[in-house]
C-alpha cells in the first residue's frame, strides 16, 4: 500500500497522466474488464459472422474460391486498419478515430440486415436453390407465402 502511494506521489509530482506516461490508476482493472467483455461479445457475434456466412452463402462448387477471396479481403482490411490507426489517431484524435470506425461498421450492419437472406434451418441445397432462383431482399407477400409453404411441406 505504501509503495502504491509513493508511485502515485511520483506521478503527481511529475504532473504525468497515467495512460500517457505509464503511471498506474485505480480504474486500470476496469479497462481490462471492459476489454475482456468486448472480446467475448465480438468473438461470439460479429467476429464469427463473416466466417459462418461464407460457409453457407456460396454455391457448393464456388465455396472454396469464395471463402478464399473473403478471407484475403478480411485480412487486407485488417492490414489497412492496423496501418492507418496511428496516423488517424494523431489527426482525428482517439474519439474521432473510433467514431469513424463505428460509422464504417454501421453501414455493413445495415446492409447485412437488409440484403443477406436468412439461412437458418435450411440445407445447403435449399440455400443454393434460394440464391439460384434470385433472392430479393424485400420479397413480395406472394414470395413470402411460397417460402412458408415450402417450409410447411418439409415439416
Amino acid at each position: 500500500m505504501a509503495a502504491e502511494k509513493s508511485v502515485r506521489g511520483v506521478c503527481r509530482a511529475g504532473k504525468r497522466v497515467w495512460f500517457s506516461q505509464g503511471c498506474p490508476s485505480k480504474i486500470g482493472i476496469l479497462a481490462v474488464v471492459v476489454l475482456g467483455l468486448y472480446i467475448i461479445a465480438y468473438a461470439t457475434g460479429m467476429g464469427t459472422v463473416p466466417w459462418v456466412l461464407n460457409s453457407e452463402i456460396y454455391l457448393l462448387r464456388y465455396r472454396g474460391l469464395g471463402g478464399g477471396i473473403a478471407a484475403v479481403s478480411n485480412w487486407c482490411a485488417n492490414l489497412i486498419m492496423s496501418n492507418s490507426f496511428l496516423s488517424m489517431t494523431e489527426s482525428l484524435g482517439a474519439a474521432g478515430t473510433f467514431l469513424l470506425f463505428a460509422g464504417f461498421s454501421l453501414v455493413p450492419i445495415v446492409a447485412i440486415y437488409l440484403l443477406v437472406p436468412e439461412t437458418k434451418g435450411l440445407q445447403f441445397e435449399e440455400v443454393e436453390k434460394l440464391l439460384q432462383d434470385g433472392f430479393r431482399p424485400f420479397p413480395s407477400d406472394k414470395m413470402n407465402n411460397e417460402m412458408k409453404k415450402k417450409e410447411d411441406d418439409t415439416k
